[in-house]
């Protein structure tokens, strides 16, 4: 017995087959939830590290942004830190305050192959060790 296979099914098998999150190398990433540029989305854009995921996550439509840390499973991120800016009265260094957040899920999230921005770079500074005077 034998199997032959339509040439047009293995390309759409295969363009569903994505990467789960826990499973990308090392490694900066942007994902969003629509490729429509022209209306409001929302967008991940994280650096793998290690066992730990770092990133920022913005909504358009709700104007809402927070910087995050967590630990991928399968397509998840689980045990989330939150960092949110809290504004200092002086403008040499940011603040941050820490808390509990809810698990992010990639499934209906689509990866971008253009890099990742400044709010990336900003997170990642909410997550440095504090340096001791």
């Amino acid at each position: 017995m034998f199997f032959v296979l339509h040439p047009l099914v293995a390309p759409t098998v295969i363009a569903q087959i994505r990467p789960n999150v826990q499973s990308l190398p090392d490694g900066d990433y942007r994902y969003r939830d629509s490729f429509g540029i022209d209306r409001p989305f929302r967008e991940i854009q994280f650096r793998k590290q290690d066992k730990y995921i770092t990133g920022s996550d913005s909504d358009q439509r709700t104007g809402k942004s927070y910087c995050f840390r967590g630990i991928p499973q399968q397509n998840n991120i689980i045990n989330i830190t939150v960092a949110t800016e809290i504004f200092p009265k002086t403008a040499q260094q940011t603040e941050w305050k820490l808390a509990p957040g809810n698990p992010i899920n990639f499934d209906k999230l689509y990866p971008l192959q253009a890099g990742p921005g400044l709010e990336l770079y900003k997170c990642l500074t909410a997550f440095l060790p504090k340096l001791k005077d």
